[in-house]
C-alpha cells in the first residue's frame, strides 16, 4: 500500500514512532491547556494563542544557529526533555492552590520555542532520508497523517482521562510522552546527518529561497490568513462556544464535548490523508489552494450552526461543521510540504529544506498571533458565533480569489 510503503524504512518507521507519542500527547496537552485558559480568562484565552505564535516566530527565526550548535538528533531530544520540565508547572500551581493564567504560559512558551527547532529539523531531514520523490510524497502524507491521527487519539485520550483526573493532571501525561518520544529520537541514531550549518542555513537562507519563488511566497502568504481563520474559529470559538452554552449531546458535555469536536475534525483529517497518499503524487497549486477554500465552507459551518441551531443540536451543528473543515487541511499542506523540501532546486544548499520551513513558521505563525490578538476584540464587538460565521466566509472568499488568480495564470 503506497500510504505505508516508507515504513519499510527502519530509519522513517523510528522517526514515525517518536512523533506518534509526541504529536499525541501534544494534542491531549493542547485540549488540556486551551480549556483552563477558557476558564480562568474566558474569551481573552486568544492571547494565550498570541504569546505561543510569537514565540514560534523568535524561535523559527532565531533558533537556526542554536539548533547547528548540537548534533541534530541529540539537539531534538534535549528541547523535548526541557519541554517536559516545564509542562510541569501547571499541575503543580494547581495542586498547591495556586492555579493561575501565568502558570500556563510557562508550558504554553517553552513547547512553542521547542516545536519551532523540532519541525524544521525533521522536515528538513526527510529529503535525504527519503531520496525518491514519490516515496517523500507519501511520507510527508505520513507524516502529515501522524499530526491529524493525534487530534483523534489526543482529543479522545483527554476526554477519557478527564473524567477520572483533574484536567491539569493531563500535564503530568504529556510530559511522560516527552520524554518517551526524546528517548526513541535517540534510537534513531545516527542516520540524521549534520544539516544546518551555522553559516549556510537558518532562517535568512529560507528567506533568500523564498523571495526568489513567486508561488511559494503567495501559498505561504495565502496560508498564513487561513491558518489564523483556523485558529479564529476551532482554537478560540469552539472551546467558547461550548463552555458558555453548556451544550451537551449523547451525554457528552464540557471539557469532553470539546476533546470529541476535535476528534470528529481527526477522523475527516485522517481519511482525507490516507485517500490523497494512496493516489499520484501531486503538487497542483490550484488543488492546493481549493482545499483551503474547502475548509473556509466547513468554518462557515460551523458559524451557522453556532448562530442559528437550537441547543439540542448545536454540537451535532459544530461537528458536521468540523468534518467538512477537516478535508481542506491535507489537500494542502501534504503537497505544501514537499514544495519547501524541493524548494531552490537541486543546486541548493543542503540547509534549504529546513531554513524555507522556518520561514513558513515564521509566516504562518505570524498569522495565528494575529489571529489571538484580534479574536477577543471580534468576540466583545460581534458575538462569538457571528465572529465564527464571517472568519469562514472570509477564509473561503480569499482562497477562492486566490483560485481564481491561479487559473488565469494558468496554475
Amino acid at each position: 500500500m503506497r500510504a505505508l510503503a516508507p515504513l519499510r524504512n527502519p530509519i522513517v518507521a523510528r522517526l514515525w514512532a517518536a512523533l506518534v507519542v509526541f504529536t499525541t500527547g501534544d494534542e491531549l496537552y493542547r485540549v488540556a491547556l486551551v480549556w483552563l485558559a477558557v476558564g480562568i480568562v474566558g474569551r481573552q484565552a486568544g492571547y494565550l494563542s498570541a504569546a505561543q505564535s510569537a514565540c514560534m516566530l523568535l524561535g523559527a527565526a532565531l533558533g537556526g544557529s542554536l539548533a547547528a550548535a548540537l548534533s541534530q538528533r541529540r539537539a531534538m531530544s534535549i528541547f523535548l526533555v526541557a519541554g517536559a520540565a516545564c509542562v510541569l508547572v501547571p499541575p503543580i500551581a494547581w495542586e498547591l492552590g495556586h492555579p493561575s493564567f501565568t502558570a500556563l504560559m510557562v508550558p504554553a512558551v517553552a513547547v512553542s520555542l521547542m516545536r519551532a527547532q523540532l519541525e524544521p529539523t525533521i522536515q528538513g531531514h526527510l529529503p535525504v532520508l527519503v531520496p525518491d520523490r514519490d516515496v517523500l510524497f507519501a511520507t510527508n502524507g505520513l507524516i502529515d497523517g501522524v499530526r491529524r491521527m493525534a487530534r483523534i487519539t489526543g482529543p479522545m485520550f483527554a476526554a477519557g482521562l478527564a473524567a477520572v483526573f483533574a484536567v491539569h493532571d493531563l500535564f503530568f501525561v504529556y510530559a511522560v510522552a516527552l520524554l518517551f518520544a526524546a528517548y526513541l529520537l535517540l534510537r534513531v541514531g545516527d542516520a540524521i546527518p549534520e544539516r544546518e550549518g551555522r553559516a549556510g542555513g537558518g532562517f535568512i537562507l529560507g528567506l533568500r529561497i523564498v523571495r526568489g519563488e513567486r508561488l511559494l511566497r503567495g501559498l505561504l502568504s495565502l496560508k498564513s490568513v487561513t491558518d489564523g481563520c483556523w485558529v479564529v474559529v476551532i482554537g478560540h470559538a469552539l472551546p467558547l462556544t461550548i463552555e458558555q452554552s453548556g451544550a451537551s449531546w449523547l451525554g457528552i458535555s464540557g471539557v469532553a464535548a470539546y476533546g470529541t469536536g476535535l476528534a470528529v475534525y481527526g477522523v475527516s483529517n485522517i481519511i482525507t490523508n490516507v485517500t490523497l497518499i494512496s493516489m499520484a503524487p501531486s503538487l497542483v497549486p490550484a488543488r492546493m489552494v481549493g482545499g483551503l477554500a474547502f475548509m473556509g465552507s466547513g468554518l462557515a459551518a460551523m458559524g451557522a450552526g453556532a448562530f442559528f441551531a437550537p441547543e439540542a443540536l448545536l454540537l451535532p451543528a459544530l461537528y458536521a461543521g468540523l468534518a467538512l473543515a477537516a478535508i481542506g487541511g491535507p489537500m494542502c499542506d501534504i503537497p505544501l510540504a514537499m514544495r519547501i523540501q524541493l524548494a531552490g532546486g537541486p543546486s541548493a544548499p543542503r540547509a534549504a529544506a529546513s531554513s524555507v520551513h522556518r520561514v513558513r513558521l515564521f509566516v504562518t505563525f505570524g498569522g495565528i498571533m494575529l489571529a489571538g490578538l484580534v479574536s477577543p476584540s471580534l468576540f466583545g464587538a460581534f458575538g462569538v458565533a457571528e465572529t465564527m460565521l464571517g472568519t469562514g466566509f472570509l477564509c473561503t472568499g480569499i482562497s477562492l480569489a486566490a483560485l481564481a488568480v491561479l487559473r488565469r495564470a494558468g496554475g
